[in-house]
């Protein structure tokens, strides 16, 4: 279980739970400036999305991604950033290292963004909820060897020149509960930009291009197993989407606004 969150300074902070059963305590993972520093007043819309699959996708594994690692889509103005995180050190440690693996542009604002979960594709699947009434969908590919499947899934990490920090040890300030656990915990740890990166390519493409009867489309979520997505804008409609056996996808409800 990892929890993360962006400040209005534009910074990035990813926790996971030292106690997953009391919450009452989180490690902190890391602090992250994804997109630099924005000038005061930018509406810079940050969002982010966690892959909510039990493991990355077929063709990242094939391509030499730690079958554990930990995705996460990260969005601002026109851009969004895919990162992949591994265990840093032992494997009892809960640490984490984030790579930053592509960037994807958009001529549109973006207001939310939604990780396709399920395995219904070898790659990923990210869904973009823009400002101008479309919604695009995106699909991130790992190149690999047609003999990659034999290879075990080693990672080749390297650390750009620069300082390295160690990562902080568990923080127990908090007597009890997830507020108060979040609340007590320390924010010491220096914010930076990512400096990593995994040997491990990755490609992108605008898979669809859909448009709402409305601008600006503000929420979409992919159900339990990514075969559908939901979205709604400024009239209350819920619109449903699937891809059909064509590879488009297309429009197949919609509900009443209230």
């Amino acid at each position: 279980m990892a929890r993360g969150s962006i400040a209005n300074i534009q910074e990035w902070t990813t926790l996971q739970p030292a106690d997953p059963e009391s919450l009452d305590s989180w490690n902190l993972i890391d602090n992250i400036y994804p997109f630099g520093q924005h000038h005061r007043g930018t509406e810079a819309r940050f969002r982010l999305s966690f892959h909510q699959g039990e493991g990355p996708s077929t063709n990242a594994i094939f391509a030499g991604l730690d079958p554990n690692a930990i995705s996460l889509a990260v969005s601002a103005i026109k851009h969004i950033k895919i990162y992949r995180a591994i265990k840093s050190g032992e494997s009892s440690e809960s640490n984490y290292l984030f790579y930053e693996m592509v960037e994807i542009y958009t001529d549109a604002t973006i207001n939310e963004i939604a990780w396709a979960p399920g395995c219904l594709h070898p790659y990923d699947v990210i869904a973009a909820a823009c400002h101008d009434g479309t919604i695009r969908i995106f699909e991130v590919d790992t190149p690999h060897e047609v003999d990659a499947s034999s290879k075990s899934p080693a990672i080749k990490a390297y650390k750009s020149n620069g300082p390295q920090r160690s990562l902080p040890s568990t923080l127990r300030n908090a007597p009890s509960g997830i507020g108060a656990g979040l609340a007590g915990m320390s924010r010491s740890a220096p914010p930076r930009e990512v400096m990593n990166s995994l040997d491990i390519k990755h490609e992108w493409k605008q898979a669809a291009l859909l448009s709402h009867d409305e601008a600006p489309v503000w929420k979409i979520r992919w159900i339990y197993d990514g075969s559908a997505l939901a979205s709604t804008g400024d009239n209350g409609k819920v619109h449903l989407w699937k891809q059909s056996l064509s590879g488009d996808y297309i429009e197949f409800a919609e509900t009443e606004s209230a």
